[in-house]
């Protein structure tokens, strides 16, 4: 649970960096697009795997597959850039947002290969 926790902190002060800036009026220009598109997955993919870790393998060893988080990043990029900018306005299809999940869900395994990976 703590690691849900300090992602989520992480990913709460980076969504307050991308939003503040634009409250005021002055987005962060790369930041603004693509960073909360970045940690999207990743956030996803961690909750995904505290839910599998704690009620169905109830084994806080629990990783999930690189094609589990794969198919987060396939879900979200086919919902929010192609599905969603069909019906409505505020949203655009953008393939740097694509990039951006998949850059996300390829760091978020690559960091967990690393935790899994005891200490020599």
């Amino acid at each position: 649970m703590k690691k849900l926790l300090y992602m989520g902190v992480a990913c709460a002060l980076l969504w307050l960096l991308v939003h503040v800036p634009r409250w005021y009026g002055q987005p962060l220009p790369y930041v603004n697009g693509h960073l909360t598109d970045f940690i999207a997955v990743p956030l996803m993919a961690q909750i995904c795997q505290v839910v599998v870790q704690r009620w169905i393998a109830k084994d806080s060893s629990y990783q999930l597959p690189l094609a589990y988080i794969l198919f987060i990043a396939v879900y979200v990029s086919v919902v929010f850039e192609w599905i969603m900018p069909r019906y409505s306005p505020r949203y655009v299809g953008d393939w740097l947002d694509v990039a951006a999940y998949f850059s996300g869900a390829l760091c978020y395994y690559v960091t967990q290969l690393k935790k899994a990976v005891p200490a020599s």
